[in-house]
């Protein structure tokens, strides 16, 4: 069942990428709906705080702390969730965004509060907090004993995903469908991720 989530979510991906690539007319209306419903007319104080929460989703701060979480698993002995965050992480979030990027070459926002340059679909923040903060909700589920903790970790993970993956639409660094595919396509590798760190988990409890 897993395995069939995330292969209907890479198809849904793969039908959004085209759209996009030949700049369909519902993903041209999804973005202008987008745009009206996700930029808020916020007070550049508001806009000023989302701006600096955002850094969090920066290549430097994703690298931060996937570094810290990787010497966590190390100290704690764990080499195959190590290896499993590392891969996971360099894949989901680093090399499939640019990989996709690349091969779309979309365009960004001439209209937002701030502009960027690079190519837009799919959004390499959203990609790299999910792919970040999705291992980090996995390895809280097992590794976290304390319920309060572990729920506090998980819940704080989702709000900094949804978060940053909104603030890139109010910022106006992205269109809506650059989110809506970022979260496609992350979504079906962190689940392809949990599967294989299901079954490293179950060869180890066997040998």
């Amino acid at each position: 069942m897993s395995l069939l989530l995330s292969l209907l979510l890479f198809l849904g991906f793969l039908i959004l990428a085209h759209g996009v690539y030949f700049s369909a007319a519902w993903v041209l209306d999804l973005d202008y709906r987008g745009n009206a419903i996700f930029r808020l007319n916020l007070t550049r104080e508001v806009t000023s705080m989302i701006f600096w929460f955002g850094r969090i989703g920066t290549i430097r701060n994703l690298i931060y702390t996937a570094l810290f979480i990787g010497a966590v698993l190390l100290y704690n002995k764990e080499k195959r969730s190590f290896l499993w965050f590392g891969i996971s992480m360099a894949i989901s979030g680093g090399l499939a965004p640019l990989v996709v990027k690349n091969a779309i070459r979309r365009g960004r926002p001439t209209d937002g509060l701030m502009l960027r340059t690079g190519y837009s679909f799919p959004s390499g923040h959203t990609m790299g907090t999910l792919a970040l903060y999705g291992l980090v909700i996995m390895l809280a589920a097992i590794y976290i004993r304390r319920s309060w903790l572990r729920y506090t970790v998980m819940i704080s993970s989702f709000a900094i995903i949804l978060i940053i993956s909104w603030s890139r639409i109010h910022l106006g660094v992205h269109f809506l469908t650059d989110i809506i595919g970022s979260m496609m396509l992350g979504l079906s590798l962190l689940i392809v991720s949990w599967l294989a760190l299901s079954y490293f988990r179950g060869s180890s409890e066997r040998s």
